[in-house]
């Protein structure tokens, strides 16, 4: 972050804000209702009165944008998730040299992004415990716990991983580092009958048919977001020759 101006890390920090503010008030009640619906009222309200006590069209008129900002900044962050990737543009990417994750060991992370089982998917902002590792034969795993011992997944190997990005994820008063994965999915509702295609075997223009999806891995510590990218970079290496 500190190669970024003073003015690009104020608005991502105010981005980051907004998603935050978003994401919590439609979450947190009060007597039953959530907070993003008082705020709502409580807007509505001000717009009455000073509608009714004839406070002047100059109060009205604010009201009334005010009412628009707020629905404005509340259907943006539904669309995207309550976050915003912003990807970072003089990222280098590890040397092929560089320290990765042995087969089959596991890292913590926070994942954002939809994950799935068989019959259901979700979608999980930020959330832990979750864990990204790889197993012997190059594939990729991750698992998230998205309610006490319930978990959901997503798989991703050498065929269908597409890029990885580095950059950051607008949420809070931070950016927070994070690298963007985006693959073919092969698992979830869509795809019960689809798991070949992630651990061997299948025409390759079978490929073509499968959708991109993008997750992202968020992390506190630089160097395990950097052994991570390294053990990314490899498979999407291999991919590209």
């Amino acid at each position: 972050m500190d190669h970024l101006s003073p003015t690009k890390h104020f608005y991502y920090s105010y981005v980051g804000r907004l998603y935050a503010f978003a994401y919590t008030s439609q979450r947190r009640s009060f007597l039953g209702i959530p907070q993003s619906a008082w705020l709502r009222l409580v807007i509505f309200a001000l717009f009455a009165v000073s509608l009714i006590g004839r406070w002047g069209w100059t109060a009205v008129g604010l009201s009334v944008l005010l009412w628009l900002y707020v629905s404005f900044i509340y259907r943006r962050a539904q669309r995207k998730d309550y976050n915003k990737f912003v990807a970072d543009e003089t990222a280098v990417p590890p040397h092929p040299t560089s320290e990765t994750l042995a087969p089959n060991e596991k890292t913590a992370v926070r994942a954002s992004g939809r994950y799935a089982v068989t019959d259901k998917s979700n979608t999980v902002l930020l959330q832990k415990p979750a864990h990204y590792w790889r197993v012997p034969l190059g594939d990729h795993i991750v698992m998230v716990e998205y309610r006490p011992k319930r978990f959901l997944y997503q798989f991703f190997g050498e065929r269908t991983l597409q890029s990885v990005k580095r950059g950051w994820i607008l949420f809070g008063k931070e950016p927070i580092p994070t690298l963007a994965i985006t693959f073919l999915e092969v698992w979830g509702q869509e795809h019960n009958s689809g798991l070949w295609y992630y651990i061997g075997g299948g025409p390759n223009d079978e490929l073509s048919h499968l959708k991109p999806r993008t997750i992202y891995f968020s992390f506190e510590d630089t160097a395990v977001l950097n052994k991570v990218w390294a053990t990314l970079n490899i498979a999407t290496e291999n991919t590209e020759n």
